[in-house]
């Protein structure tokens, strides 16, 4: 599908397109805030900046956006894998002074070939250059696409639901919905918590209606045994998440995701590293107690190891 910049999507078509039918119920405003935050590096601007986020630049910065050729390591979707893309050099323009770069307005498009396949694998990448400030307002794969695509190999690590919940919180960071985000990363997250106590309350005799009462950090502390070990820790985790979806403003959520994007699937290896564990025990202490001494019933690993009998 060839990039054009009648494709761009509307805020409201990226929100409907990845809340599916839960737009009936939720509407999630985006607010695009006009103080432009500071440019960091290249590798961010190219894979971690959704569009229309305006960036200050410095001169130097400036100058190697323009003409600058550089290798910078991204998610190829179309590998499905880590690689590395190549900036190429651009029009170096030696006898200006900084004020003009500082006062350019430009509108630039740059394509970035993955050294894999540099004639099919390339990203596209519309930019627009204004007085000193840097803003994406263009990219093919999209940065959401990209995105979800990289977050599809930890879906082995989630049931359907939460696979769903994860792949639209990270679209929705995506495209700068920070707060709608967070409500869906807050749902796995507590799917996680009520999954592990219906598990175990039986066994623990555990009371729902008091589990019910308990702030989430007494609910971690009382199922701890049963949580993986980051999440116990990190009980604070929660908190934050709360925060995002009653406090903080679009941009400080944005910019603490990466922070729970990593810690949910951290949890989760660790989740189901610790489920796997304990079926091979389970396993293993069903075979210990149904062992026979006779040979038939052996496992055949064990089986004819019984040493003979002397010869007379």
């Amino acid at each position: 599908m060839p990039f054009s910049t009648d494709s761009l999507y509307s805020g409201s078509f990226i929100v409907s397109h990845l809340l599916g039918e839960d737009t009936h119920n939720i509407l999630v405003l985006r607010t695009m805030s006009h103080i432009p935050t500071t440019f960091s590096n290249f590798q961010s601007y190219y894979f971690e900046t959704p569009l229309y986020e305006a960036l200050t630049a410095t001169v130097v910065q400036i100058k190697s956006f323009l003409w600058q050729p550089f290798a910078i390591d991204g998610y190829c979707p179309f590998c499905r894998r880590a690689s590395t893309f190549y900036k190429p050099p651009g029009e170096i323009k030696p006898n200006y002074t900084d004020a003009y770069f500082l006062q350019m307005v430009e509108f630039h498009r740059q394509d970035l070939p993955c050294v894999r396949d540099q004639d099919n694998h390339v990203l596209r990448v519309h930019s627009m250059l204004s007085a000193g400030t840097l803003q994406k307002i263009g990219q093919y794969p999209s940065f959401a696409d990209i995105a979800v695509d990289e977050s599809k190999e930890y879906s082995k690590l989630l049931s359907k639901e939460d696979t769903a919940e994860f792949h639209k919180a990270v679209g929705l960071a995506a495209h700068g919905v920070g707060i709608g985000s967070y409500v869906y990363l807050r749902r796995i997250f507590e799917r996680l918590i009520w999954k592990r106590f219906h598990e175990f309350k039986d066994a623990e005799k555990w009371d729902e209606a008091a589990f019910r009462t308990l702030r989430m950090k007494e609910k971690i502390e009382l199922l701890k045994n049963h949580l993986p070990e980051f999440l116990v820790k990190n009980a604070k985790l929660y908190s934050i998440l709360s925060l995002g979806v009653h406090e903080l403003d679009e941009k400080d959520c944005l910019a603490f995701f990466p922070v729970l994007r990593q810690s949910t699937i951290w949890i989760l290896e660790q989740d189901k590293k610790k489920q796997e564990e304990l079926a091979q025990q389970k396993a293993l202490e069903q075979a210990i107690a149904k062992f026979s001494p006779s040979s038939s019933e052996l496992p055949m690993s064990l089986a004819g190891t019984t040493p003979e009998p002397p010869k007379k």
